[in-house]
């Protein structure tokens, strides 16, 4: 009974260490069960961005002839211009400067005021998306996306602006060259600024195919808003002259042009698809396309701020054509300077209402808790 006894103690044992063994090695099973029960995920993800879909062309909308002002006569009609830079403003100089026989012209920006001044093109994309489970293959989904350089100044704007500062120097040297001026300086400058940054904002719902241990498609429908940011790209122009009449009467004007390009937020159907790998059961990383589809206004826009200062003596010229330019360093002598006030705030010279479609191809890494 002895040896027996003994033998089944020692089975007792190594059953107790078998059952002790095959529970240890369940536990990183269930640990993963329970980690994979994780209800969210976060994703980080960067890639690019194409466009397509025109936003429209077209020829710009100028703004009518300014008022006219007062001059020593109706022969030598005058009117007020908001820029020298375009429209009736560039007209009415270079016409003046043909019946002096002067040579330099004013390159004027209309044609590059249209829709031609609009460029969207490709770029990158970057974002960050947040998503919760609602059952086993079907998760809700919430995303950020930024696109840096979506919109931007046209290399046809770009050059027109170059050619009107350029020319600006030479139209109003040659004019102040015809009249009893002295300390003639003028100058013109361009710069472009303005945010090229759009951002989406879009919610959708994603379907998977699989579990996420092997390369695991899925699909993506939503929808959203994108809008930009920063007020759009802009180009900004100014010229400035200063001249002396008979050496005592003192002239200073200054004309500031800015062509703003403006989007409208959008509202944006989403359809997308990838294909994600689980690396760990807290960790993976995925290759998501997809395609914001959506229609939306593009503006052109034109701000014109002239300054004209006020000098001592007070005193006015013309050119005594037909039409004519005045310059006047005081309103209380009865004559205005052909630049001059209200200029213009906001004028549209083009806009289009288009379908645009976003296509952004991204590779993301995730996170899940």
């Amino acid at each position: 009974m002895g040896p027996m006894h003994g033998l089944r103690g020692r089975t007792t044992i190594l059953l107790l260490t078998a059952l002790a063994s095959v529970s240890l090695a369940a536990l990183p099973a269930r640990a993963q069960s329970g980690q994979s029960a994780a209800k969210w995920e976060i994703e980080g993800h960067g890639g690019g961005l194409f466009l397509t879909g025109s936003t429209g062309d077209g020829p710009p909308v100028l703004p009518p002839p300014g008022a006219a002002i007062a001059t020593s006569s109706p022969v030598f009609p005058s009117r007020r211009v908001p820029s020298w830079f375009f429209g009736d403003g560039a007209t009415l100089l270079n016409q003046v400067n043909q019946q002096f026989g002067v040579a330099g012209r004013i390159a004027p920006l209309d044609t590059a005021l249209g829709g031609s001044s609009v460029n969207v093109g490709n770029g990158f994309a970057a974002g960050v998306r947040a998503r919760r489970i609602l059952t086993g293959r079907l998760w809700l989904e919430f995303g950020i996306d930024s696109f840096p350089g979506a919109v931007g100044q046209s290399e046809e704007l770009l050059a027109a602006a170059a050619a009107a500062r350029d020319s600006f120097g030479p139209a109003f040297e040659g004019l102040l060259a015809t009249g009893p001026f002295s300390g003639v300086s003028v100058d013109a400058t361009s710069s472009s600024g303005g945010s090229s940054l759009e951002m989406a904002a879009t919610a959708a719902v994603q379907y998977r195919f699989g579990d996420g241990a092997s390369l695991t498609p899925y699909i993506t429908l939503g929808g959203g808003l994108v809008s930009g940011l920063g007020g759009g790209p802009s180009v900004m122009l100014e010229g400035h002259y200063r001249f002396d009449i008979l050496g005592e009467v003192p002239i200073d004007e200054t004309d500031r042009l800015t062509i703003r390009q403006e989007t409208t937020t959008t509202a944006v159907g989403v359809l997308g698809a990838g294909l994600r790998r689980d690396v760990t059961d807290r960790w993976g990383f995925n290759v998501d396309g997809r395609v914001l589809i959506g229609q939306g206004a593009t503006r052109v826009v034109v701000d014109a701020e002239p300054s004209v200062s006020t000098g001592t003596p007070g005193d006015f010229v013309e050119s005594f054509t037909t039409p004519s330019i005045q310059f006047s360093n005081d309103p209380a002598t009865g004559r205005e300077s052909s630049l001059g006030a209200p200029g213009l705030d906001g004028f549209e010279t083009f806009s289009a209402d288009r379908l645009r479609a976003r296509i952004i191809i991204t590779a993301g890494i995730y996170w899940r808790f």
